[in-house]
């Protein structure tokens, strides 16, 4: 029979479950039964490890979406749809939010790409 791969471990699938559907307590549980048992290998200590002090977050402030996203990218598509050039459009929109023409366009840009991952996901 073949040797099994180091990250395998029969204790930890039980736990790895739990925390994939959120039973972080369930998780919790079943670690420290095996910690007690005294027969914990190494996945599930490095599993308790990770719970006991979670990885460091990455560095500066978290991407935050453009102000008024949504409200920007229907508008100017409603606005191509109405045969407005895009320049005009540009225009209008940044006259009627008050903000700069690449505002609107970093706006635009996050819009669409939401909506194409919207109709990825309804593809699916």
């Amino acid at each position: 029979m073949a040797k099994l791969p180091d990250g395998f471990s029969l204790q930890a699938l039980p736990i790895e479950i739990a925390m994939a559907e959120g039973r972080t307590e369930d998780a919790k549980t079943a670690i420290v039964a095996v910690l007690l048992a005294g027969n914990a290998d190494k996945v599930v200590q490095r599993i308790a490890a990770e719970m006991i002090k979670p990885p460091k977050r990455a560095r500066g402030r978290a991407k935050s979406l453009t102000r008024h996203w949504l409200d920007i990218g229907e508008q100017f598509h409603w606005l191509r749809n109405d045969s407005v050039k895009y320049e005009d459009a540009m225009v209008i929109l940044s006259q009627r939010f008050g903000y700069s023409e690449s505002h609107i366009r970093k706006a635009i840009a996050e819009f669409d790409a939401a909506k194409a991952a919207s109709d990825e996901a309804s593809r699916e």
